[in-house]
């Protein structure tokens, strides 16, 4: 309750900006259980819609780690892959990584992150410790258009 209290007192903006977020998040989250990882980033690219607001990156961060708190299990690659699509629809070029590291022993652990402009912007805690295996940069997406998904 203190949740949905919470977020009726956002202004009319940032509302948007959270159901944005926990639409994209819960989809990305449902779909990695059935999907690859590129159909689901191209799928997160159609549900996020155009805002003619500027919004910083952090801002946009911020409502993706909002959203996390209302979708159960949103890992990091969840928050990852929402982050990524808010920001290159909020005309940004993040970077999306993927790493592990060897957590004990013959244990490993994988963690994903975006960075934008040099600066870790989600998913930042402990990176040095992962090696990357994949990054995917939004220059992939450029282009891409709502339309394209329907």
């Amino acid at each position: 309750m203190q949740k949905l209290r919470r977020f009726l007192q956002l202004s009319r903006p940032d509302r948007s900006l959270v159901f944005q977020a926990v639409l994209i998040t819960a989809v990305i989250r449902l779909s990695l259980e059935f999907l690859s990882l590129r159909t689901v980033q191209r799928l997160a690219m159609g549900l996020s819609w155009q805002c003619d607001q500027v919004l910083s990156p952090r801002r946009v961060v911020w409502a993706v780690r909002s959203a996390a708190h209302f979708v159960p299990r949103s890992t990091c690659l969840v928050q990852a892959l929402a982050a990524q699509a808010l920001l290159i629809r909020h005309g940004y070029r993040p970077r999306l990584t993927i790493g592990v590291a060897k957590s004990g022993f013959d244990q490993f652990g994988a963690h994903a992150w975006v960075t934008c402009e040099d600066e870790v912007l989600i998913g930042g805690a402990d990176i040095g410790n992962y090696t990357a295996l994949l990054d995917l940069e939004a220059d992939c997406f450029a282009g891409w258009r709502r339309s394209e998904f329907l």
